[in-house]
């Protein structure tokens, strides 16, 4: 099966949870703190502060070549008890790489408390089992006479109970399903776990934008790059499989696809083909020449970005709308 590997397509998984905490962080912190998610006031909104924190820490430039050290997400959450007004929420997202977590976490202590004057409640979300013989949920040292002792939160993604997971009302428990499910898998079992996501996702009560996004979520945890398995999927979603009809209509799942091959193919064959078109007007000198190389540009910019699209399972009216081509041009690609 053919593999495409782009740029746009790597996960970003710090913006990948970002979005999603920012985005439902009252159901996140239902789900990992709930001793806490009854004390916030979230009719008052919350506040990021961690590119605050980024922008007035600052490493001397003598040590710029060392990489720089920076939460993952710090969120100031007002209370509902009047004689704590505030305090700060402090969260990490560590897969199975990363050096010691218990360091780290106790170092941004450090940091935040440093600045802020305030202790953290702080939470490591782990979606990958640790090396063995890490500790985690507490950071401990001692050097003659002189002890120090940080705990935080722990919640353990890969330990979770599927069906419970699947079943939960809470949207993060899906995405946190999508990310347990889909770590260094083959293809083909992405594949599968993407359609049971979304078919459980098309049968929750959550509005038309909670899912949408919920979905864009999953898809980018997925990470699903096979090109046959994409377009099966489209399939699926717009047919149903093969034998029971069962068609899933969400509009945002077509809407997400179509978007997805439209962007990548325009752009893709606009940059070759405009490309080849320019160096052969300019090779010639000639403004017939650049004229006729930036025609001959734009057309093989279309027929590249048709025969993209069709590799994307694309429908040829579809693609004859997308690039101004007629059907004929590009039946035989």
């Amino acid at each position: 099966m053919e593999q495409i590997i782009s740029e746009s397509e790597r996960a970003d998984f710090d913006g990948l949870w970002k979005d999603a905490i920012k985005r439902f962080l009252p159901q996140l912190i239902m789900r990992t703190l709930p001793d806490l998610y009854y004390d916030v006031d979230f009719t008052r909104e919350p506040e990021f502060l961690s590119q605050e924190l980024r922008d007035t820490i600052q490493r001397p430039i003598a040590d710029s070549h060392n990489p720089p050290l920076f939460v993952d997400e710090l969120i100031k959450l007002f209370m509902k008890d009047g004689r704590t007004e505030w305090v700060l929420f402090h969260i990490e997202i560590q897969g199975s790489g990363g050096k010691d977590i218990s360091f780290r976490m106790h170092l941004y202590y450090c940091l935040i408390f440093a600045h802020h004057r305030r202790i953290p409640v702080g939470l490591a979300i782990l979606t990958r089992p640790r090396p063995k013989g890490e500790k985690t949920g507490i950071f401990a040292a001692e050097q003659y006479g002189t002890r120090i002792s940080y705990e935080y939160n722990c919640f353990e993604v890969y330990n979770l109970n599927d069906e419970e997971l699947l079943n939960s009302d809470n949207p993060f428990d899906l995405m946190f399903y999508a990310v347990k499910k889909t770590a260094n898998v083959r293809e083909e079992n992405k594949f599968a776990q993407l359609l049971t996501l979304t078919r459980q996702l098309a049968s929750k009560g959550w509005n038309e934008e909670d899912r949408r996004d919920i979905f864009n979520f999953i898809v980018r945890a997925v990470n699903l790059r096979d090109v046959e398995l994409r377009q099966k999927f489209t399939r699926v979603i717009e047919e149903g499989e093969e034998g029971d009809g069962d068609k899933m209509t969400l509009s945002f799942v077509e809407e997400y696809f179509l978007n997805k091959g439209l962007n990548q193919g325009i752009a893709v064959g606009e940059a070759r083909g405009e490309k080849r078109g320019e160096a052969r007007g300019e090779a010639r000198g000639e403004k017939r020449g650049e004229a006729r190389g930036e025609a001959r540009g734009r057309r093989e910019a279309n027929l590249e970005t048709a025969r993209r699209l069709r590799a994307m399972g694309l429908s040829d009216s579809d693609i004859s709308k997308a690039t101004d081509l007629p059907i004929e041009e590009f039946a035989n690609l």
